[in-house]
């Protein structure tokens, strides 16, 4: 099975379940496209991890924020979206 990254979140795919649709092509993950294989906004994905970060990595919101704005500049699905908040 292939192993990707994900271009908008970083969110490392091993299963066929984190992969769209089972899609081993695609560039995003289950989590950042809806259920049209669509890629969802990047407000909406940023809001997304956030939480995540918040709820499984012990953060609070201001180092959430921080650590996941730091991350999407860094990402190729963001290099030139500009930032929404």
């Amino acid at each position: 099975m292939p192993v990707a990254t994900c271009q908008t979140c970083a969110r490392v795919m091993r299963e066929k379940a984190d992969y769209p649709r089972g899609n081993f092509s695609s560039e995003y993950c289950s989590n950042c496209v809806d259920e049209k294989g669509v890629l969802k906004p990047k407000s909406v994905i940023r809001e997304e991890i956030i939480r995540y970060r918040v709820r499984n990595n012990g953060l609070n919101e201001e180092e959430a924020i921080e650590a996941v704005d730091n991350l999407m500049k860094l990402l190729p699905a963001w290099q030139s979206v500009p930032a929404r908040r």
